[in-house]
């Protein structure tokens, strides 16, 4: 079913894009001990305009910023037939089908 993107989730898809273009991916940990970011590590870093040496234990509570977060529910458009919150698909889809953090920007404003 194709929704309209929220307000906020368009923000969470620019914050993501801004802390991707900051360092490398990481799968499996917001901030990973090489020095890269999954798409919730990139958008806590594009949100909160980190420097670029951040402590890799932060946990991120991006639901005071992207209410979405928590309150949109998402089908994985892998087919996997997975339903849920928002923060929990992009986790999903960031380490087990490593999608780009580009690409989750792009499913991310499109629908």
């Amino acid at each position: 079913m194709h929704q309209v993107p929220r307000e906020d989730q368009l923000e969470l898809a620019d914050a993501i894009a801004a802390g991707a273009r900051r360092r490398p991916q990481a799968f499996g940990q917001y901030f990973s001990e090489d020095g890269g970011s999954c798409a919730l590590g990139a958008a806590y870093e594009g949100a909160y305009v980190l420097p670029r040496d951040q402590n890799p234990s932060i946990r991120p509570r991006l639901d005071r910023l992207f209410d979405c977060l928590e309150n949109v529910r998402r089908r994985c458009p892998e087919g996997c037939n997975k339903r849920l919150p928002l923060n929990a698909i992009i986790l999903h889809l960031n380490d087990d089908h490593h999608w780009t953090r580009e690409k989750i920007v792009e499913w991310l404003k499109k629908d």
